[in-house]
């Protein structure tokens, strides 16, 4: 009886380790948009492991770096943008909502970035997919 338990313990943690790990960097692939409450658009663009980009209104600007970490939950998504004269590196956590649907939140400078979305360490923005 004792065995029977444990094997089905055993299950459901591997079955639920399999389920967490379903991000991937293949997931994020595509171009996502955010409308702000100014009607501006701002988007993330990711075409491959080598062509990302962060856009706002009409500037778009090329992320030279990334470290993503898919085997987090949230996912820890860290990049460097070039803004011309220099080099940004910001946090980020993500998470996938569903195919289509990512929540987001980046942390600028020297913040510490928390284990879990906070509202009182920045703005929490949700990007969708967008159909081409």
């Amino acid at each position: 009886m004792k065995m029977r338990i444990f094997i089905l313990m055993l299950c459901a943690f591997l079955q639920s380790s399999v389920l967490a790990q379903s991000a991937s960097f293949q997931k994020l692939i595509g171009k996502w948009e955010v409308v702000d409450a100014d009607n501006k658009t701002g988007r993330l663009e990711v075409l491959d492991s080598s062509k990302i980009f962060l856009a706002y209104g009409q500037e778009k600007k090329p992320i030279t770096s990334f470290n993503a970490d898919f085997s987090k939950s949230p996912v820890w998504f860290d990049f460097t943008v070039d803004d011309g004269s220099d080099n940004i590196t910001i946090k980020s956590i993500l998470l996938f909502i569903n195919d289509n649907l990512v929540q987001w939140q980046v942390f600028q400078g020297d913040a510490v970035r928390p284990a879990h979305f906070t509202e009182d360490k920045g703005e929490i923005i949700y990007l969708r997919r967008k159909k081409e």
